[in-house]
């Protein structure tokens, strides 16, 4: 049977409006809406509430663009009303690293997670029983899409092993929707003397296999202290040939150009980017690429907060991301980063909305981050008195229910 799920609005985020200055009536805001679920877990329609009569143990529902013709039979028992609620997409978080052993709340550094990370390693069902935990507690909270990186292992063998592992977990029941990237260039680690030796190291022994154990992009982490302009061109130019998408951390703590180096590399996404200048933006917006702004870092560490409504203003797009990990960002909670970019960028309800759904979805390339007809049924319901109230209460789960390919899952 169908399922039909009513509620007092739905935003169905399917629009080709700006991001800057977006409105909830671009972004397909519907009063008392419907959204009607095929067997598949697929939307069949989505629109205005339906027209049944209570007393029938089967009716037809009709949905607004459902037409008579393909009505399906909706049993009463398959109706789900969240009358008092707000229904928006399923987030897209579209940058996190929930693959590590090791939180830093001592102050440690990276190298700490990479020694706690490798020894969890040696049990791998053991290891992924913990990082399955983080991804339940994210769908729980919303988000129905994460890109996950490798990068806590710095090991040929301990990041293929984890590329192997989202690659099995990628479409998991009761987790998000997987999308893997390779961030072997994340610190240099001990063994090597220096980013150099790591790099052609990286560029010769690991990265020819990404593809091959489910990398869909690769990351490079480009920072004084961490991996150069030039280094990171070297990176990304060599993971482009084996076919991966390119991101990169760049600019997070300190300006160095990388925003530069990787808009000339042909990034998708260039992320943090909190020391950003007007050229890097001019440059971004030219190229399409997405900012992946990550407001839980900036908060957690007392940084500048990146240039959104400068970004926006000059016809750019920017993803909110939660960069959950265990040393700058221990925040898994899209709805906790809804808030903090409102309150650091000064971003609308419907802007933010935007930035956790349809903005992160084109960074990734996804098929996500809108309710449409003939796409997967994957939406949050959300104890909210008016669209407006998105990103305006924080530090709890305001999730009523959470749907992933048309099961609910919280």
């Amino acid at each position: 049977m169908a399922l039909l799920v009513r509620a007092g609005a739905i935003i169905t985020c399917d629009t080709d409006a700006p991001q800057n200055g977006v409105t909830f009536e671009q972004l397909g805001l519907i009063r008392h809406g419907s959204i009607l679920i095929d067997d598949f877990g697929v939307i069949a329609a989505v629109g205005g509430n339906d027209t049944c009569h209570p007393e029938q143990r089967i009716f037809d529902a009709h949905v607004e663009g459902l037409s008579s013709a393909s009505s399906m039979r909706v049993s009463k028992d398959d109706v789900l009303d969240f009358p008092d609620c707000v229904i928006v997409p399923g987030f897209v978080d579209a940058h996190t690293h929930p693959l590590f052993a090791g939180m830093r709340e001592a102050g440690e550094t990276m190298l700490h997670t990479v020694q706690r990370t490798r020894e969890a390693l040696l049990d791998q069902s053991a290891f992924w029983e913990t990082v399955e935990g983080r991804l339940r507690l994210m769908l729980a909270h919303g988000t129905t899409t994460a890109e996950v990186k490798t990068g806590y292992a710095l090991t040929k063998a301990g990041e293929l092993q984890m590329l192997d592992l989202i690659d099995a977990h990628k479409d998991g029941p009761g987790l998000p929707r997987l999308v893997a990237t390779f961030l072997g260039a994340h610190a240099v680690p001990p063994e090597f003397a220096d980013a150099d030796a790591y790099t052609d190291y990286l560029v010769a022994d690991v990265l020819p296999e990404a593809r091959a154990r489910g990398a869909v992009y690769a990351d490079v982490f480009c920072e004084p202290g961490f991996f150069s302009p030039a280094q990171t061109l070297r990176y990304l130019t060599a993971a482009r040939s084996h076919n991966l998408g390119l991101r990169a951390h760049c600019d997070e703590m300190s300006y160095s150009g990388a925003a530069a180096t990787a808009a000339r590399a042909g990034v998708h996404s260039v992320d943090h980017c909190n020391y950003i200048r007007k050229d890097d933006i001019e440059a971004l917006v030219a190229r399409d690429i997405a900012t992946v702004a990550c407001p839980a870092t900036t908060m957690y560490l007392g940084l500048p907060p990146c240039p959104v409504r400068a970004i926006l203003e000059r016809g750019g797009f920017v993803a909110l991301a939660s960069d959950f990990n265990p040393g700058t960002s221990p925040c898994f909670n899209v709805q906790t980063v809804a808030n903090y970019g409102r309150r650091l960028f000064g971003l609308s309800a419907a802007e933010t909305l935007y930035g956790v759904t349809i903005s992160a979805a084109k960074s990734l390339r996804a098929k996500a981050g809108r309710i449409r007809a003939g796409e997967p049924a994957d939406f949050v319901v959300l104890r909210i008195g008016s669209p407006d109230e998105f990103g305006f209460q924080f530090g709890g789960n305001l999730a009523a229910a959470v749907f992933r390919g048309g099961r609910r899952f919280s």
